[in-house]
């Protein structure tokens, strides 16, 4: 099982519209609602592909119950921690030409009773675990060492950590060496700590990243693809071109591809070592972020990913090397 730890929940209205004119009155031409955030939509997207995945959450208020209703009626296995605040909505801006605008509320924030029982919930979670996908910025009231203590609870059961977070709580995380990372070029510097727009500084911090622990780094890179390194080779994942409907959760889906690859290398019995030093393995976990992150384009949901899509998609994806530096 693939267990998904997104605590900063949403109620998601996604609204599409010919363009979007900051300063006038816009009117748009459908809305949709959806419970979704980084955590719900890496669950979706692995629930669309018929995986086995359960997200745990924080729910709180009338948005939180529109939010876990909507979860069931999608099939999307959920464990809510219930907290005294609203969950909050944010609202995507979709436009004909495929370009989309978020506008996302405030964390709800979370007492000490209840962030104790959220991290007591996820522990024992993890007990019937094989992945954890760590997922996006934590809510207000987690301590600076929360995802830490996640990602040494997940080892000390066994269970490999894919981080898809940024920011001082991530960094502090990395001191618990997460085996992959997950991250956009623009967290990819903020952890490096230097300008990493070019192909040999990326190397540079791949290599700066395995020597923190971090054995697989992938990169997502919108429609030029995925980037992946594992401080000794670099691999870039080139996607087909799609008409984009809505790009708002390929991160997420991505995140889902890798976490898949991963679970699915792993339950054949493959050793953790020779895993990450594979160079077919490390392929493959890009090639599928990939394919998972352009399937999301596809659809009005964030992180829905069709399994028919996923599977055409993979198949189109071209994997070669890049220069390691």
């Amino acid at each position: 099982m693939i267990l998904v730890i997104g605590q900063n929940a949403a109620w998601q209205k996604v609204c599409t519209l010919r363009r979007l004119d900051p300063g006038a009155v816009n009117r748009l031409d459908s809305v949709i609602a959806f419970g979704s955030s980084k955590g719900p939509n890496t669950a979706r997207a692995l629930v669309g592909i018929g995986a086995e995945a359960r997200v745990i959450c924080y729910a709180g208020g009338a948005t939180g119950r529109l939010f876990l209703e909507q979860l069931a009626l999608e099939g999307i296995s959920c464990d809510p921690v219930p907290i005294a605040a609203e969950t909050r909505v944010c609202t995507t801006f979709a436009e004909a030409d495929g370009r989309c605008t978020e506008v996302i509320e405030p964390a709800p924030e979370v007492t000490d009773a209840e962030r104790a029982a959220f991290r007591g919930l996820a522990e024992r979670r993890l007990a019937s675990a094989r992945v954890l996908a760590l997922m996006g910025t934590p809510v207000r009231g987690e301590t600076p060492d929360g995802y830490r203590q996640l990602v040494r609870a997940a080892h000390a059961r066994g269970v490999a950590v894919v981080l898809d977070a940024a920011g001082p709580i991530a960094a502090n995380a990395l001191a618990e060496r997460p085996e992959v990372l997950k991250v956009n070029a623009g967290e990819l510097a903020q952890f490096a700590g230097f300008d990493t727009a070019g192909p040999v500084a990326r190397a540079r911090a791949y290599r700066g990243l395995r020597d923190r622990g971090v054995r697989w780094i992938l990169v997502t890179l919108g429609a030029d693809g995925v980037e992946a390194g594992d401080g000794r080779r670099v691999l870039h994942a080139a996607v087909p071109r799609v008409a984009v409907v809505n790009s708002v959760g390929s991160g997420d889906a991505a995140a889902a591809g890798v976490a898949w690859s991963l679970h699915e290398t792993l339950a054949s019995g493959t050793d953790a070592d020779a895993l990450f030093a594979s160079r077919d393995r490390l392929a493959d976990a890009a090639a599928c972020a990939a394919a998972m992150g352009t399937a999301n384009c596809l659809n009005l949901v964030n992180g829905r990913v069709l399994d028919a899509d996923f599977r055409r998609l993979r198949a189109e994806v071209t994997v070669h090397n890049l220069p390691a530096g």
